[in-house]
């Protein structure tokens, strides 16, 4: 299993970690830090490494998790690929990020305040399909709304 963005390791509990192989990428060495220390003592690899760039193999993991990662980084889509390429063929993607909604223009005030949401580091108008657009080795199998009038979704893919 492998988490990109794991960054304090919130999420690591979600999963049965003590029961898997866990590698968890993140970019800020600090973020690691503080993940170690929740987990010190577990077999979960910790590597500083960038989501867009992943010095992994390919076709790597059965299951990849990305949370709140592909709206904060500065291409969304070359993460999103990255995580695809290290997920074995039949390997599940799981995502859990805030997307916009495609089948609407963004609302006025989204617009307004996006640019400034940009810069304190995560991009409030994005959605899912333009990241998924162009990547043909993955079906979609779930998404889900589940916060805030589905401003954060749920994705399940798997690759094929």
């Amino acid at each position: 299993m492998l988490f990109v963005g794991v960054g304090t390791g919130a999420d690591i509990n979600h999963v049965p970690y003590n029961s898997l192989k866990v590698t968890a990428i993140d970019f800020s060495e600090d973020m690691l830090n503080q993940a170690r220390k929740k987990y010190e003592g577990e077999k979960i690899d910790f590597i500083q490494m960038d989501a867009q760039s992943m010095n992994l193999p390919d076709n790597t993991f059965d299951y990849v998790i990305g949370s709140l990662i592909l709206t904060v980084v500065p291409d969304g889509k070359k993460a999103f690929d990255e995580m695809v390429r290290v997920t074995k063929s039949g390997g599940q993607i799981v995502v859990f990020d805030k997307f916009a909604d495609s089948t609407r223009d963004l609302p006025l005030s989204k617009r307004f305040i996006r640019p400034l949401i940009r810069i304190l580091g995560t991009d409030i108008g994005i959605s899912f399909n333009a990241i998924l657009s162009e990547s043909e080795n993955v079906k979609l199998i779930e998404k889900k709304d589940i916060l805030f009038n589905g401003m954060y979704q749920k994705i399940v893919l798997r690759k094929v």
